[in-house]
């Protein structure tokens, strides 16, 4: 059983190029690690294949033991694949029908990689028009870059005052006279702040952060108290006013948010024009639309065909973006081309489009949940 499970994990995590290395009558590329038949495996071959291996799971096979492991993986794929095409199998008529949706799935993919994705990318007038519409996001609230030194008591926080007052460095006290152990190790250093923002071992103290922000660059605050933590001396290091950031600062901010609806617009334009040129005909009435959204979030959850349960997902966005139904029915989308078709690519951008519509949703944390499970950095999900 063990067996036939690692087998299973075999073909479903990596994807094989070749799975086949090279005639040893041609020249070989690169050292040749093992011979299979009247194959070669080289080290560029391994490094090709460890390269389509998704990036979660590349760490696996990048030591020394887990290269040797995927070697071992390499020469198991290539004795099958011998053992297969001595049956004969490549010439079967059972397996043509399966050989055909293969060819079609990757000139499918490819085609929509190429003709579609890359096509679809926003211009420097959608950037600057979406720049020039939405300058609230990119508004930048007053910041302060402070150093802290954490007391026990007002007195000795009244000591630190003074002798930075006779010229001592306010880092280096931070470093050994802090009793907040996380800043002292890096010489008091806060970062950057706002007047409503997290300070960093404080937490929100508007209290606090109000009588630093009164302060000009280079001064040094009186001794605040900071309740059950201590008695707190700041220096404010720098200050930055209020302002807007620049365009080109956010640019690549801008197209990533652009990106997924450009993408799927220019998806949807082709797809029409494709109708045209190739003239599709139904043969059948259509059936009758949804009257409500409700009635198609409902035709959606019954459906089988996890396309067509898109399909009605989307058909809800698209003709009740506002109704109640609209911010689930997006997040589904999402969620069947996650689970169900295994599409991470496209589920990834449907996340995507669904945070950027739908920022209020109570979807949003589960999204970003998804998103980044996909990514394989297994979150905690967080719940309320």
């Amino acid at each position: 059983m063990r067996t036939v499970i690692c087998l299973a994990m075999l073909f479903a995590a990596i994807p094989m190029a070749g799975c086949g290395g090279e005639s040893v009558d041609q020249k070989p590329q690169g050292e040749a690690l093992v011979k299979v038949g009247d194959k070669l495996i080289t080290q560029q071959t391994l490094d090709e294949e460890l390269a389509l291996v998704p990036p979660f799971q590349r760490r696996e096979f990048e030591t020394p033991e887990g290269k040797q492991k995927l070697l071992d993986r390499l020469v198991e794929m290539e004795l099958l694949y011998l053992a297969a095409v001595d049956m004969k199998m490549d010439k079967s008529d059972s397996l043509k029908a399966e050989f055909e949706r293969a060819r079609r799935q990757i000139l499918m993919r490819h085609y929509y990689k190429d003709q579609i994705e890359s096509a679809a990318t926003p211009s420097d007038e959608d950037i600057q028009r979406y720049y020039d519409e939405n300058q609230k996001d990119f508004e930048v609230k007053e910041r302060v870059h402070g150093r802290l030194i954490l007391c026990q008591d007002e007195t000795a926080a009244k000591a630190i005052v003074k002798r930075v007052g006779q010229g001592e460095d306010f880092a280096a006290l931070a470093k050994t006279e802090s009793t907040d152990g996380a800043t002292a190790a890096e010489e008091g250093d806060l970062g950057w702040f706002t007047r409503d923002g997290y300070v960093r071992s404080i937490g929100v103290n508007e209290e606090l952060t109000g009588k630093l922000f009164d302060l000009d660059a280079g001064m040094v605050s009186p001794p605040i108290e900071v309740k059950g933590k201590g008695w707190a001396v700041v220096k404010v290091e720098e200050k930055e006013p209020a302002g807007l950031k620049g365009l080109a600062e956010v640019k690549d901010e801008i197209g990533r948010r652009l990106g997924p609806k450009i993408k799927e617009d220019h998806y949807r334009k082709s797809l029409e024009e494709l109708k045209q040129r190739y003239k599709v005909e139904y043969f059948q009435a259509q059936p009758q639309a949804a009257s409500t959204p409700e009635e198609l979030f409902q035709l959606a959850q019954d459906s089988k065909d996890p396309l067509k349960r898109i399909e009605y997902y989307q058909q809800v966005v698209d003709r009740f973006g506002d109704s109640e139904q609209a911010d689930r029915a997006m997040f589904m989308v999402g969620f069947v081309y996650s689970e169900e078709l295994q599409d991470k690519e496209k589920a990834k951008a449907a996340f995507e489009r669904f945070i950027e519509r739908y920022p209020q949703s109570d979807l949003i944390e589960s999204a970003r949940y998804m998103m980044k499970a996909m990514e394989g950095q297994e979150p905690e999900f967080q719940t309320d």
